[in-house]
């Protein structure tokens, strides 16, 4: 149906968009003060959502200890070193090493549920990868750009990918469980995920005085809202719509055009200029990644 693919479209195009809103304000506030600060935005919207729709929280033990340990992989941990990779090496470098994520999760898979991947799987990993290190490996001058790819940045990006991808496992442990909702699970996934790092902000004593003070910017506190609102929440919503009316493949697929929606972006928000070498890198870690999905 055409409500999926434009779903699964929106949804894309608002994850391409929300990085480069995230990218300014970790410069202002830092990666840990905009991981905690969006997981609460992100926690009520996604409540109230449930609340309004009639959305039944109800769920398990043992499913909320998956969605738990979830929520630390993927949202404690990754997305920390998603933001810290966004900080040194900017919104088009780190989603495209994100783009790894799908191939990490199918390798994690077949080692935790037996998921068996096929010749053509294999081969978009490989396309991937290749895509990948195309754009990575660039010769010095031929972008313009304010960012620099760092060893730092790889680093980062890359366990921002694990994270993620350790983190759907998880979930998807929690869902062979019992039938959950998808938009109660991300509720219990952005939830917990807050109240760990606000109790290791507590302790680590960087939630003070400094940290609302910040906050308190008039101008960051906007993008701040505005980044929470058109990724983790209509990014999410979108994507439920969408798995909803058309085959997850093609859904996921749809919405993995992200370092390709992130050309025009780069180029006209943030002025830009990329080798054709990052043009034909970013289309094969998009094209591997629909093998990926579409593999079966």
């Amino acid at each position: 149906m055409l409500i999926g693919e434009l779903s699964a479209l929106a949804a894309s195009i608002l994850w391409s968009f929300s990085p480069y809103v995230f990218s300014v304000v970790v410069k202002r506030i830092g990666s840990f003060n905009l991981n905690i600060s969006r997981l609460f935005i992100s926690s009520i919207l996604m409540f109230f959502t449930c609340l309004v729709f009639g959305i039944s929280l109800q769920t398990s033990n043992l499913q909320l200890i998956y969605l738990i340990l979830s929520a630390f992989v993927g949202l404690v941990l990754g997305d920390t070193f998603l933001f810290k990779s966004l900080k040194e090496i900017g919104p088009r470098y780190t989603m495209i090493l994100m783009a790894s994520n799908p191939a990490f999760g199918a390798i994690i898979a077949y080692f935790t549920f037996g998921e068996v991947i096929s010749i053509i799987g294999i081969f978009g990993m490989i396309l991937t990868f290749a895509g990948i290190t195309l754009v990575v490996y660039q010769q010095n001058g031929k972008e313009i750009t304010q960012y620099k790819i760092t060893t730092k940045g790889i680093i980062y990006g890359i366990l921002s990918a694990l994270g993620q991808a350790g983190g759907l496992i998880l979930t998807k442990y929690a869902f062979k469980i019992n039938d959950i909702h998808p938009l109660s699970a991300t509720f219990y996934r952005i939830f917990p995920a807050f109240l760990m790092l606000t109790m290791i902000g507590i302790f680590s004593k960087r939630i003070n005085g400094d940290f609302f003070k910040n906050l308190a910017n008039g101008k960051t506190l906007g993008l701040l809202v505005l980044g929470s609102i058109i990724g983790p929440y209509l990014g999410i919503t979108f994507s439920f719509i969408a798995v909803t009316h058309i085959n997850v493949g093609i859904a996921a697929t749809i919405m993995s055009l992200q370092p390709i929606f992130m050309l025009p972006i780069s180029r006209y928000i943030q002025k830009e200029r990329f080798s054709i070498q990052s043009v034909i890198g970013a289309f094969l870690a998009v094209i591997g990644i629909a093998m990926l999905f579409l593999r079966n």
